[in-house]
């Protein structure tokens, strides 16, 4: 242990308000603050493969196999080529830092200790799937100090969205080749707008044979888009479904009963994005873990979750891009 307690250390969580006191009995209070976030949907719906090293290199077929007719019988056959290629994945780390006061531990009502474990997972799980979604590498500007940071146009300079390129800015990607994939399918414009079943058609379309199987896509919406395809007649909602249809997290229904339709929080306003749910591949290196620690001197206890992920595409033309939806009337 160390001798001095870091400043980071000295941000302990304690039973002061607003750092952990609110967990505290309190004159009227009948119950706990909780912070709840659903679970990571991209878990349930894409892929995920384990990683046994910091980089994984995962084989996709990029095309060129052609079939041809065979006019005569016992004729020799025209021989025929398949590319292939990889997508690699490099191990990325995220991590959170708690330090909490014994005396939170021992005057919280109920188990503090689960409610720790508990938000912190949740909190991964939100960190996920926002950075899964709109993710981007290259972001700027950036700053140093977090509470320069609006997390709208500048971020700080360990924001969670850094650690990969989500849907979002991989289907924004058209700076390559369609025909070689290496850019993302055509956008679609929403004219400004609401989200329709005409623009869901369209980038189905646009995604080539990637868009053919309608039970093969998503469609992640912002939550005004999802607002209006709420009154479209062409959206199955979920109570439709039947008692044997699976659902996952976030999912209020499907387009011609078959396209799964996504509500996202950190989907952008004014965007949204479809894929097929066989191309984005999560890669795990380092499963969640949170390990604990006792700071003696000081009384606290340590709370530290990590896990190190990676989140790719297989191919960038199977992804499109709606844009310039309608948004949400912001007035007050």
């Amino acid at each position: 242990m160390p001798k001095g307690l870091s400043p980071t250390l000295r941000k302990a969580l304690s039973t002061a308000a607003g750092v952990g006191g609110d967990f505290i009995p309190q004159p009227l209070a009948t119950e706990f603050i909780k912070f709840v976030r659903d679970l990571n949907w991209c878990r349930q719906l894409f892929r995920t493969m384990p990683m046994r090293a910091k980089t994984l290199d995962v084989p996709k077929v990029l095309g060129n196999t052609k079939v041809y007719h065979q006019p005569t019988e016992g004729g020799t056959a025209v021989e025929t080529t398949m590319n292939t290629g990889i997508v690699q994945l490099t191990a990325k780390k995220l991590m959170a830092f708690l330090t909490v006061t014994q005396e939170v531990m021992e005057d919280a009502q109920g188990n503090f200790e689960q409610i720790v474990k508990s938000h912190f997972a949740e909190q991964l799980a939100a960190a996920e799937e926002e950075a899964m979604l709109v993710g981007d590498t290259a972001h700027t500007p950036l700053t140093a100090t977090e509470s320069l940071a609006d997390g709208i146009v500048t971020w700080f300079n360990k924001d969670h969205r850094l650690v990969f390129d989500g849907l979002l800015t991989l289907s924004g990607d058209i700076a390559g080749s369609l025909s070689a994939g290496t850019r993302a399918a055509n956008r679609v414009n929403g004219g400004g707008n609401g989200m329709s079943t005409t623009l869901a058609r369209q980038a189905m379309h646009n995604m080539g044979k990637y868009g053919r199987t309608m039970s093969d896509l998503v469609l992640i919406v912002n939550p005004w888009a999802a607002n209006q395809l709420l009154d479209d007649e062409k959206l199955v909602t979920l109570e439709k479904y039947g008692p044997q249809a699976t659902v996952i997290t976030g999912e209020f229904g499907r387009l011609y009963g078959k396209i799964r339709v996504i509500n996202s929080a950190y989907m952008t306003d004014t965007y949204a994005v479809m894929t097929n749910n066989a191309n984005p591949i999560i890669g795990d290196r380092r499963a969640i873990t949170l390990k604990s620690d006792e700071q003696v001197k000081e009384d606290v206890m340590i709370h530290v979750i990590t896990e190190r992920i990676d989140f790719t595409v297989a191919y960038k033309d199977a992804l499109c891009q709606i844009h310039n939806l309608e948004a949400a009337s912001t007035e007050s």
